[in-house]
């Protein structure tokens, strides 16, 4: 009976290989950088606000200057004058009745007001911080959850009580849901490149596996928006007009990835950039540095296709039936089921030898 219980417990961990792989990957977004920690990309903000962004991005650790700059394109356009057709005003939007709360003169000309873009933007970032001390404290105390800027963001539009009331930022009333997402969608564009350590992703590991690390850079970018021809060697990039689908949703206006230019960015960055792939899903395909790998060998960080010769479609594989990719126009960097690309998948292994350092 001993041997007989010595196997099964050996098929049982050999089973559950793949589980805990995919399980670490799938974890590793726990602390992964987001846009909302890098710093404000020059040029992006109009040149009259951008002194008082940077400066608002300062008030508290969690609150960038790039949230700032992304919340306040979703509030009002960068229109200083604006009053939507609640009664908010200015720059970032405050109902008078929440204004006096967080109105400070922050340029020190002797009024304060939400028409005045410095006042709003430093009340703002008055807002989302004392936002971010008391969401702390009711996620440890489990009476809230979720994420802290998705809390933020939900707080901002709604009301701090509407949080409570929904137990997080789960709020449904027609607007709110679709609020941080708008804000995160805009992100991308107004963080500079090369600010959002890779470093901090908690899969990625100077020196370890390469295909770990393929996979762990491509997961540090979940929820970044697809962006038709988006994706260099540094990160995400402006999307380009395709004359057709992309165009329709808007690709040419959004800073992401698609699905090679993800893919390129998780390689070059695996192997310190001295692997630079092609923007093109079939030209990766054929690239003779990746080696052709069976189905049943296969691995996290082996970049995979349909079938057929002539892919649409390019992504990257995390074990245990799952692979994360930028899928789609309208859609996002996310993990999906390897099952996705259908039968008969082409495998090709990239970085033999490589360790980046």
């Amino acid at each position: 009976m001993k041997s007989v219980s010595k196997l099964v417990a050996l098929l049982m961990a050999l089973v559950m290989i793949p589980v805990l792989v995919v399980a670490i990957f799938i974890d590793s977004d726990r602390d992964n950088p987001s846009f909302a920690q890098g710093k404000l990309a020059t040029g992006t903000v109009p040149p009259e606000f951008e002194a008082w962004v940077i400066r608002a991005g300062t008030l508290c650790e969690e609150i960038s200057a790039p949230l700032i700059a992304a919340q306040i394109e979703q509030e009002s356009g960068w229109n200083p004058n604006a009053v939507s057709p609640a009664g908010a005003q200015g720059l970032s939007q405050f109902m008078p009745y929440t204004w006096p709360s967080y109105g400070v003169d922050a340029d020190g000309n002797g009024v304060i007001s939400a028409f005045d873009p410095a006042d709003a933007i430093m009340a703002q970032a008055k807002f989302d911080c004392d936002t971010v001390a008391r969401a702390k404290q009711d996620l440890a105390s489990g009476r809230i959850k979720g994420d802290l800027i998705d809390i933020v963001l939900a707080a901002y539009n709604c009301g701090y009580g509407c949080v409570i009331s929904a137990g997080g930022p789960q709020i449904v009333n027609g607007e709110t849901e679709g609020y941080a997402p708008g804000v995160k969608a805009k992100l991308a564009k107004y963080t500079q490149l090369g600010t959002v350590e890779l470093t901090h992703c908690s899969q990625f590991r100077p020196g370890a596996v390469f295909g770990t690390n393929v996979a762990a850079a491509a997961l540090c970018w979940q929820g970044t928006p697809y962006a038709w021809g988006g994706g260099t060697l540094d990160g995400p990039s402006q999307g380009i007009r395709d004359g057709g689908v992309a165009d329709s949703f808007g690709d040419y206006e959004k800073v992401g990835f698609d699905c090679s230019g993800l893919v390129l960015y998780a390689v070059g960055q695996a192997s310190g950039k001295s692997i630079q792939l092609p923007h093109y899903t079939t030209s990766i395909l054929n690239d003779t540095r990746g080696h052709p790998v069976n189905e049943d060998e296969i691995q996290p960080g082996d970049i995979v296709f349909p079938s057929g010769g002539n892919p649409q479609h390019v992504a990257i594989a995390l074990g245990g039936g799952q692979m994360v990719e930028a899928p789609q126009s309208g859609d996002q960097v996310k993990i999906s089921p390897l099952s996705n690309l259908g039968p008969g998948i082409e495998i090709r292994r990239f970085g033999a030898g490589i360790q980046r350092q």
